[in-house]
Order: structure tokens, then sequence, then C-alpha cells
């Protein structure tokens, strides 16, 4: 019932299917139980010709997924497999049938799972983890009970609650242990997955950009009276980035990314600059339409490049950029029409709300900093001209930019020595003073506050990259975001919104760079494992107002583990039949005196050997009475007997001779 839920609550079945979960599940429990001892053929075969229903549905739905691929085939395994859990219900006489339910739950949450973009998951999980430990560990006490008892004693119940904590334990601490180490989603093969859209409203201008998180600044909808800009709307997703406006997102979740790399989820690009403002030079659009998957265009892929699969989930209504990483090749858009500009932006024909979903298949050369530095030759002329040219700059500017870079022989040296100067030189700060009248935004940040976001940090880069003649550009979108852990998806907030430079590099195209926004090159850091910031990702969230210190979970964690030591350390002591305990103690003795039990001599000859006077002949014949009753006889030593045998082996410690 537990995974059966889960699945429900990620959307994978019908609403006659949830009905038939919740209802008629626990009937078919019910019904089972009740006629468990009977042997009905008749039952079997309407069981199975069900399932074979169930399956025949499922591969018809299949069929009629097309070209949405294979990563749609979740949704109706996901319904199989609910199938297959009501009608095996039904019939459940043997232990094996019960086991064979557990098992397909196993798949059947795991399908939840992978379904699931948050963490709604987790009561079902843990009720599910329940249900899974105590089955095992009943099924185990249910076989143990079919055997005959040894001799003439009855059974004793048999412990249940500490052996399912054992499992439990181990199971979590495995499942922690494989979690950690197992390498994250990866895109070696290709997976289409769902795209949504749930209301396709169009948006006022056809190819325009359109951003009702504005307000009345939404180009889509000028002169709007009255419609202040949301608490995370990001002025840079506009037809201009004006360096002049001050206020910061806020830390709502507006995104979700699916990926196995972080990078920069880029939205658009500008490329003129006048002193205090970006814009766009050609804003022409091209639609491109047709069935999923869309093929983009664009004249800088090369064969060889890797691929970043990345799925978007839509949290928050925003803009009608369709967001992707550097650069985006496929399209899987729940439209059959989006527009391309010729910089790569992509927009959609309609408004993307709130569980808008679409996956973008990313084409990108695997560089490291190496290949940057060996990059070489002509420019592309359009390239050039686009981006290189002389920008809006003061001289001072321009000198700075000259004489930073002076002892940098590539372009990728020179981008990193004006990367570490503003590192040394200027400060981060959500708390820029305001852009004085008529002055130049990069001078001002340079030699006047040297405080300012990215916005100024990022412009700053392009302005004397260009100075230098180098092709740069400004790029506006997302940082990478949280990732977590639990869902394996970054988790993308307004705060998020970022831009940042994009440097040209002949023959591998356009790089991100950024002083303030730590994204490795496509070539370097590798793949995530599923657990990757695990850890940071559980302290940032443990309570306020300061995070637990590593050493307290470290000395809380070695006073649990002392204290089960000790526990189980008194358990064992208690479950051992006293012989074995007084042998022991009695092995021990004559071990420390130098005369250790020989494997060939009884408990009785050993304690004789050891009196050597010691003891009298009438206490060392009721120890060795006592060992021979305790080993030998029917029933075991009175309490009488045995405190007369552990005296004497005291009084005869303290008499031995070291």
């Amino acid at each position: 019932m537990a995974s059966a839920t889960a699945a429900l609550r990620v959307g994978a079945a019908t609403p006659l299917l949830a009905v038939a979960c919740i209802v008629g599940m626990p009937a078919a429990y019910v019904f089972s139980h009740v006629t468990r001892r009977r042997d009905d053929n008749w039952l079997k075969l309407a069981v199975a010709a069900g399932l074979l229903l169930a399956f025949g549905g499922f591969l018809a739905a299949v069929a009629g997924l097309g070209a949405d691929g294979i990563g749609s085939v979740q949704v109706p395994l996901a319904e199989l497999f609910l199938w297959v859990q009501i009608l095996h219900s039904f019939h459940l006489p043997a232990r094996r049938d019960l086991l064979f339910s557990v098992a397909s739950s196993v798949a059947l949450i795991a399908l939840a799972g992978v379904l699931s973009t948050s963490l709604d998951l987790v009561p079902h999980l843990i009720v599910w983890l329940g249900g899974f430990v105590a089955s095992l560990v009943l099924a185990h006490h249910s076989e143990l009970d079919e055997l005959p008892p040894l001799g003439d004693h009855a059974p004793q119940g048999r412990a249940v609650l500490r052996p399912a904590i054992g499992v439990a334990g181990v199971l979590i601490v495995l499942a922690t242990a494989l979690f950690v180490v197992t390498p994250g989603a990866t895109a070696n093969r290709r997976f289409a997955f769902p795209a949504r859209l749930p209301g396709a409203v169009p948006v006022p201008d056809p190819g325009g950009l359109s951003n009702p998180t504005l307000g009345d600044a939404d180009p889509a909808r000028p002169g709007q009276a009255g419609q202040g800009r949301s608490s995370f709307g990001y002025f840079g997703f506009a037809e201009e980035v004006d360096l002049a406006v001050r206020g910061r997102p806020d830390d709502t979740l507006v995104m979700k990314v699916r990926a196995n790399r972080p990078d920069f989820w880029r939205g658009q690009t500008f490329d003129t600059w006048d002193g205090r403002r970006w814009t766009l030079s050609d804003t022409r659009e091209r639609a491109i339409r047709g069935a999923r998957p869309l093929s983009l265009p664009s004249r800088e892929r090369s064969f060889g490049d890797e691929e970043l699969l990345q799925t978007y989930y839509i949290q928050r209504p925003g803009p009608n950029l369709v967001f992707g990483a550097y650069a985006p090749s496929e399209l899987w858009f729940p439209d059959n029409t989006v527009f391309v500009l010729s910089d790569g932006t992509i927009r959609a024909g309609v408004e993307l709300g709130t569980g808008a979903v679409y996956t973008v298949v990313s084409r990108r050369p695997p560089v490291t900093a190496d290949m940057l530095r060996a990059s070489g030759g002509p420019v592309r002329e359009d390239i050039a001209l686009r981006y290189a040219g002389p920008p809006v700059a003061t001289e001072r500017v321009r000198r700075l930019a000259e004489s930073v870079t002076a002892g940098a022989p590539t372009t990728y040296d020179k981008v990193r020595a004006l990367e570490a100067w503003m590192g040394r030189h200027t400060e981060y700060s959500l708390d820029a003073p305001p852009l004085r009248p008529s002055a130049d935004a990069v001078d001002q940040f340079l030699f006047v506050d040297r405080l300012g976001f990215c916005e100024q940090i990022g412009t700053s880069l392009v302005v004397m990259l260009r100075s230098l003649g180098i092709p740069a550009r400004l790029a506006a979108g997302y940082a990478p975001g949280e990732r977590n852990p639990f869902t394996g998806l970054f988790e993308v907030r307004a705060r998020d919104a970022h831009v940042w430079a994009e440097v040209w590099f002949p023959g591998l195209g356009w790089q991100g760079f950024d002083p303030t926004a730590s994204v490795p090159l496509a070539g370097e850091g590798g793949g995530l494992t599923a657990g990757a910031g695990l850890w940071s990702y559980v302290t940032r969230r443990l309570p306020h107002p300061a995070p637990v210190p590593t050493v307290i979970v470290v000395v809380l964690g070695c006073a649990v583990l002392l204290t089960v030591h000790r526990a189980r350390r008194r358990r064992l002591q208690r479950d051992t039949p006293w012989a074995r305990r007084y042998l022991d103690r009695l092995e021990a003795e004559g071990a420390s005196r130098g005369r250790p039990r020989r494997p060939n001599e009884t408990a009785a000859a050993y304690a004789s050997a050891l009196a050597g006077g010691v003891l009298p002949e009438r206490e060392l014949a009721d120890v060795a009475a006592v060992l021979d009753t305790e080993a030998y006889a029917p029933h075991p030593a009175s309490d009488a007997d045995r405190a007369r045998a552990e005296t004497a082996l005291a009084d005869a410690a303290s008499r031995w001779p070291a």
C-alpha cells in the first residue's frame, strides 16, 4: 500500500486506477485472507487473465508513444505494476506469494522515486521500509515455526522488534553507503523525458519576449500601469539589462533541473553596450516547428561533442525563455513551435507556467584549460564584427585591461588574469551603490565603488576583453543552484538569476566565465555521484541560529556506538550459559599463570591441575560435579551448587601463586 500510494502521489495512474488501488487492494487482501485455505482454480485463472490484460494494455500504451521515446515508458510501467499488485492481492495463499508482492513493491517504489521531483515520498518510503523489514523478519520466523522442536522443550517465543530494528539499521547503512558512491544520472544513453504544459496560453507577440514577473516592465505588455515586479522576477530577463537598476530576486524556488553535471542554465545573451545598459542588436527570430524532438540550428557544434541532458521542471511562472546549457541541439517541448534568435536564444510561443516541463539536449566540446589555451586560428568574420568591436569604455578601463593582461600569452590566460585582478581589488555585494548620472558603469565599478554584484562584474569582464579585441558577450540565465542529493535535481531559486561573460574560442565556441560562480569546464570535474553534496545539504538545514558543528555530531555518534557496544556486551553475558562463563574465567586464571587448558583436558581435570593443593579435595569434587552436571545432566545445576563453585573459584584465585 505504501508503494502504491507513492506511485499515485507522483501521478503515475489514472483516476480509475487510483480508486482501484485505494479501495480494491485492501478489499483484495481481506478476500485473500478469508479464502487462503481454498484451492480455487477459477480464481487463479481469473488473476492470470487479468494480468494478461494489464500487460496487453501496457504494450498498447508503449506502442502509442511514438517519438516520445523510452523515457515515457515510466508511467505505463508504473501502471502495470499497480495492476499487478491489485490483481495478485486477490490470491496470496502462501508465504512465497506474499514475498512476491513485497518484491514487486520494491520495483514500484523505485519507479515512484524516478518520477518524483520532490521529497514528498519520504513518508511513503519510511512506511514502506517498516513494512518491508517486518515482512522479512516475520517470514523468517514463520519458516522457523514449521521446523520440529529440538528435544522435549516447547519453543520459546521469538522477539520480532529487535531483529527488525537490526535489519532496518543494516539496510539504512548499506543504502547510504551505496547512495554516496553510486554514479548519478548519466546522459550516455539517449532518453527522452516527458514534456508537459498545464495550459497553452499564447504570448501576446509570437516570437517576442514575454516576462509577466516584471509587471509594468514586461516587454510583451508595454505601458501596463500598476503592475509591480514580483519578488522573484529578474530584470535581466528583458530586452535590456540596465546597470542602474538595483534590487535582487528573493529565495523563491523557480525551477528544478535534472542533469548529471552543473552548468550555467542560459536564457539569452546581449551584445551591444552603451556604457550603462546592454541590448541585443539582432532580434529577428526564426520559427522552428515539427514533432518532438525539435532540432535546433547551430554553427557551433563539432563532431565528438558530448551530450548534456537537462530536464527543466518549472515551479513558478516566468519568462517565455527556454533555458539550456550551451549549446542546445535538440528540444523536447510540449508545444510544436519555438522561436530561435541568431545568438541561440530560444523563446516559446506560449507562457511557461507552474508545472511546465521540457528537456534540452546540449552538445558541447569537453574542453579543459589546456584545450582553451591551445585554441587558435582566425575568428569567424560574423563573430568578430558582432562581438569583438571596440566597446564603449573610458580610457583608464582600456589601460587597466592592457596592463593586467600584459604577461598573459593566450586568450584563456587573459580571461583568468582579469578575473584574478577583480577578485583581489573588487568585492561582491548586493548593496552596490547607485550608478551616478552620466557615469560609465564599468569605470565607476572598477575605480570608484569597487563594490557590485554579477551585473557589474560580468559587464566589466566583457568590456575589458572586447577592448583587447577578444570576442565576448554577456549571457543571462541562472547559476546551477543547489543540488538536492535525495532527488538528484538542482534546485534553482530566484536569487540564482545571474549574468556572466561568454568568450569565443575558435574551434570550441562560446565558453562561460564568471569570478562569482564556480562552474567547472565541460571537460573537467567528471560526473556527480548520487549522493554528491549530501553532507552540505543536510548541515545547511540543521537547526539555527548556527548549524551543529561537526565535532558534536562525531561525539554523539561515538557515544551512540559506545552505548550500543556496551548493551551488546551485557546482552551477550546475559545470554551466555553459566557453565561457559565459569569455564572462561577458570581458563583465564590458568592462562594468566602459565598453565593454559590442554585440548584433551576435561574441565574437572583442568580444575584439579590448577588446584595444586590450594583447593581442598571436597571443594574440588564439588566443582567437578557441578561442571559435569552442567555438561551432561538433563537438567542444569542448582543455584546453590553454582554458588559453591563460584565461591571455590574465587577463593582459589586469591591463593594461587602468580
